[in-house]
Parts: C-alpha cells; structure tokens; sequence
C-alpha cells in the first residue's frame, strides 16, 4: 500500500500556566500551546525545542510525537462551528499538521520515513480536560472522544530533522485493520467488535497507555469510569 502526506505544519512549544475564568479549574499548566516552526529535530522523547507538564500522562517514547490530519480540523470545526486555524497556536497541541491522511487511513505500527527520520504509530490520542480549556469549548473533550477526531501519536525509530513541506511516507504496515479510526470505536464500545477488541489486546504494538484503558473497557463494560476524571 502506498501511502504519502506532507508535513504542512510543525508546531512546538514550552510549559505555561494561563489563568482560566468560568471552569471547573483554576489554571492551565500545559505546553498544549504550540508555535510553528519551519523544521526541527525529532529526537527519542519528542522535538528538542517542544516540551510537556504532565509526563505521566503526555510525552516520553510512545508519544513522542503527536500527529494531527488537516482533515480533522476542518471536521472539527465544522462540527463544532469553530474557526480554528492550522497555521498559528495550536489549540489542540499537535506536533505536526499533515495532508491526505487521517484517522481513517493510518494505522498502529505504521512505520513512516519524514524527513531524516523514522517513526512508527502507537496510538490514538486520549482527549482530557485541557482540550476543553485550551478551547474554551466547555464540550471539545466529549466531542473528540465520541467523534475519534484525536490524532494519533508515534514513537522515534530514528532520530533526524523534520522540515516543513517535507514528505511522510509508508514503509510498513504491520497491523492492516486497527485504524486510529477503529481503536478510537473500540474504546467506547469493546463489544461493538469483539473479534477486533481481541485483536487490538493482543497487539503487540499498541502504546500502554491505551492498551491499559481498553482493558478496563473490556473488562468492566458499562462500569468503566476511567473517563469521567478526565473529560470534566
């Protein structure tokens, strides 16, 4: 399969505290605000320039890079009636912006050459509370989990500088059905597709992260109240 995008946009950015009116919490501490770069180097744990507040649940290797399709964010706002534009802040902290996939078309352990370097697909990203803020859209969270409209993230098979415009191809596929697109169906429901709920449990390249909230998903069915900590 032959799959090619171009890195329209890279964004990165560094920890700060913003000052919310009318939330649930009182500041904002994050690096979800990220600014466009014309290149920049990719290392293990993410661009050197780029930073993240909460390591536990953001950063480190199996999210070193968060990649965002320009496709989503015209779906998101168009859903959502919002203007957000693709060339300035982020709003909802990608790395990097990318044309002609989506969540639809990349999949777990898709391997990418961009730029000098390679990379390879973990995991959906699991929207919390600071897309809410970030936007001030009191439902941006619930909207991007029950939409799948996430992004996805990746992890550093080779360090090397990533520049815009520049190409991102397919070099490997190794699991053919568990889209971003599919994975981010399964979490809300398991059993809507138990065959490819198995699948995506015993997949091999699937990041931890999700792998542990797709479990519990499974597990514990209508029960399951990872999320609500998260979304509000």
């Amino acid at each position: 399969m032959q799959i090619e995008a171009e890195v329209l946009f890279i964004k990165v950015g560094k920890v700060t505290t913003t000052k919310l009116e009318n939330q649930k919490r009182e500041e904002l501490v994050s690096a979800i605000k990220k600014y466009p770069v014309q290149n920049a180097y990719l290392t293990k744990t993410g661009f050197k320039e780029d930073e993240q507040a909460d390591l536990r649940h953001h950063g480190g290797e199996n999210k070193a890079l968060f990649l965002f399709a320009k496709t989503t964010y015209e779906k998101i706002n168009k859903e959502c009636n919002t203007e957000f534009k693709i060339d300035g802040v982020s709003h909802f902290g990608e790395n990097l912006i990318l044309s002609n996939i989506d969540e639809k078309t990349v999949c777990i352990g898709d391997i990418y050459k961009v730029g000098e370097a390679i990379i390879q697909i973990t995991q959906p990203r699991q929207p919390c509370w600071k897309l809410s803020a970030n936007t001030n859209k009191k439902e941006m969270t619930k909207f991007i989990f029950n939409s799948g409209l996430t992004g996805w993230y990746a992890k550093v098979i080779k360090e090397g500088v990533i520049s815009k415009h520049d190409k991102l191809v397919l070099e490997q596929r190794v699991e053919d059905e568990l889209t971003i697109s599919v994975l981010n169906k399964l979490i809300l429901n398991p059993y809507e597709n138990e065959t490819l709920s198995k699948k995506a449990l015993a997949s091999e390249v699937l990041g931890k992260q999700f792998l542990t909230s797709l479990e519990k998903r499974y597990k514990n069915k209508d029960e399951d109240k990872q999320f609500e900590i998260y979304h509000s």
